[in-house]
């Protein structure tokens, strides 16, 4: 079911190479490896708007912790009921705890696919190589690729190599141990770092702390890579490391991007300007003077003054008067 979609990574792959052979050329190790990196680069810019979209998920769950809570105590012993309330909640809210898991689930089929490319790099036992995925990565490719080296290890050797295949790749058990190595420690590293990055966010937003279990599946994941890392090519590595690497940035970027001001997401809030002058201060130059609101609750609206106390009676024109003498 998988076929044409391994045939399509390793078309891409192909193609790749051929826009680095003529720069690091053919059989060089930077082309091969700049093929994976540019892939997983390319696979990860076409999974950014779910990236997004997981964020927004985690900080919302997140915010939704304290009500879902209180459902899980009020219904303990309704699952039924339990479970239509959790859905109507995040249906209230927008959201669902598996759209935080979906850019991992999209990029499963392209970690096998490309393990699946990577890993037929390797000689028969007689040394040749052969053609893989319907042609595309011809027996010459397979042979350029898995000889290419990237800082003196072969692309298609591995931590658990059998030393009759290094042999035949023309690697050092040494060297490929220690790259190997390095490169798992540096790639259980940076899965934890991205979401110890996402946990301190979370937290320094107010957001509820991480269950136990979730803490402790933190710890547990690194070593998961590290023991299935022993049985990844050097390509596969480079494919892991490089995907860790560009989530940590993707990662710090948008969460910068979502808690500044004036963006979607931002707690900050400006604060509301005062709608009229500020008290005691004097009117603009050709403008009328605003008079004071009085207070509902002082009658008359004199504010707490005496009926007539304090108000100026209009004066009548000197000139009226005389004129008023006059005809007596």
């Amino acid at each position: 079911m998988l076929n044409p979609f391994y045939d399509a990574i390793a078309w891409l792959i192909v193609h790749i190479h051929d826009g680095m052979a003529p720069i690091f050329g053919a059989g060089s190790g930077a082309s091969w490896a700049l093929s994976i990196v540019l892939l997983t680069m390319a696979m990860r810019l076409l999974l950014f708007p779910l990236f997004v979209k997981q964020i927004k998920s985690q900080r919302a769950m997140s915010a939704l912790q304290p009500q879902m809570k209180e459902l899980q105590t009020k219904y303990k012993n309704d699952k039924e009921r339990l479970n239509q309330e959790m859905m109507a909640l995040w249906k209230e809210a927008g959201t669902n705890p598996f759209a935080g898991c979906l850019p991992i689930v999209v990029q499963i089929p392209v970690f096998f696919a490309l393990f699946r490319v990577l890993n037929s790099l390797h000689p028969k036992k007689d040394g040749t190589f052969t053609s893989h995925f319907h042609g595309i990565l011809t027996a010459p490719l397979t042979e350029s690729a898995a000889h290419a080296k990237v800082f003196g290890v072969p692309i298609g050797a591995s931590f658990s190599s059998s030393s009759h295949t290094l042999h035949l790749l023309g690697a050092s058990a040494t060297s490929t141990k220690v790259l190997s190595a390095v490169l798992i420690v540096i790639m259980g590293a940076t899965t934890f770092i991205t979401q110890r990055q996402l946990m301190a966010r979370n937290k320094a937003s107010g957001g509820a702390v991480m269950p136990a279990n979730q803490q402790t599946l933190l710890y547990v994941l690194p070593l998961v890579f590290a023991v299935f890392g022993l049985k990844f090519p050097i390509g596969v590595l480079l494919y892991w490391l490089t995907t860790n690497l560009w989530s940590m940035g993707q990662q710090a970027i948008v969460i910068r991007r979502m808690d500044s001001p004036g963006t979607a997401g931002s707690a900050a809030v400006a604060p509301a300007a005062p709608s009229g002058p500020a008290p005691g201060a004097k009117p603009a130059p050709g403008a009328k003077p605003v008079r004071p609101a009085t207070s509902p609750s002082t009658p008359n609206g004199t504010n707490g003054t005496k009926p007539g106390v304090g108000r100026s009676v209009p004066q009548r024109p000197p000139g009226r008067n005389k004129r008023k003498r006059g005809r007596r």
